[in-house]
Order: C-alpha cells, then sequence, then structure tokens
C-alpha cells in the first residue's frame, strides 16, 4: 500500500515521489511489523506479574498477532488520496489495537486486577513505540520535499 499511495498520490503525504525508492521503504515497513510483533510477544513474557504463570511463546505471539492487526488493516486507507483519513484511521487502530492488547491480556494471562492489566498491557506496546516512532522519522524526514 505504501508503494501505491506515494506513486498515485505523493503529493497529500508531502513527499517527493522521486527522492525514495518506495519498495524499500516498504519493505523495511514489513520488517519492522514482523520485529514489532516479536518484540510485542517477548515484552508480554517479561512483564507477566510474577504472581502469574508465564505464557507459552505461541500464546504470547497470538496475543501480539490480535494485537498488531488493528494496525496492519489500517494500511489499506493509503490507498484514499487523504492525509486527515490515514490520520482518523491510525489512530482508530491504535485505539483498538490497545483494547485488544489489554482484553487479551486479562483473559489470557488471567489477570485481575485492572492496574496490573493496564501496566503490562503499556509496557508491551510502548516497545513498539520506541521501534515505530524512529522508523516513521527516519523514513520521512530522508523523503520530505524541500
Amino acid at each position: 500500500m505504501i508503494v501505491l499511495a506515494m506513486r498515485d498520490h505523493p503529493g497529500i503525504y508531502r513527499v517527493n515521489p522521486a527522492s525514495s525508492n518506495w519498495e524499500w521503504a516498504a519493505l523495511l515497513v514489513f520488517a519492522a511489523e514482523i520485529a514489532s510483533v516479536h518484540l510485542f510477544a517477548g515484552m508480554l513474557r517479561l512483564t507477566t506479574p510474577v504472581d502469574k504463570p508465564r505464557p507459552a511463546p505461541g500464546q504470547a505471539y497470538l496475543i501480539a498477532a490480535r494485537a498488531a492487526s488493528p494496525l496492519w488493516a489500517s494500511a489499506i486507507v493509503l490507498a484514499i488520496p487523504s492525509l486527515a483519513a490515514l490520520v482518523a484511521v491510525h489512530l482508530l487502530a491504535h485505539f483498538v489495537a490497545l483494547r485488544t492488547l489489554y482484553r487479551d491480556i486479562r483473559r489470557e494471562l488471567q489477570i485481575g486486577g485492572d492496574l496490573e492489566a493496564l501496566h503490562v498491557t503499556y509496557m508491551v506496546y510502548s516497545v513498539a513505540v520506541v521501534l515505530w516512532i524512529p522508523l516513521m522519522v527516519m523514513i520521512f524526514v530522508s523523503v520530505a520535499q524541500a
């Protein structure tokens, strides 16, 4: 979707379409998506409360993939030439991802306390934020129009 959006309507996103090889940027974003699921699952196993059993690796990856799926689906909005639609859908996807992660953590890990479940949710989600913010800054600074 990145390649399609940057070839069809790059002016909407205020980037120079000739300044970058969008196939490589799309590949970098795909690799970051795979890495973020791995980091989600790893952090989920590390931040599980001491009095609860640690999730199995498969269970941790399942929770991580379910939480990331709204963010993957939000890429469809790149087909619409609107920056406002992209921002709105992406913010909604983050909300749905956080809610899915929180509910899965409570249900799958049987964490009863709201505060404890919120702590695990934010610790897991913060790893992805630390990965994605520098990546997006790097991509958009390198392709910004002068």
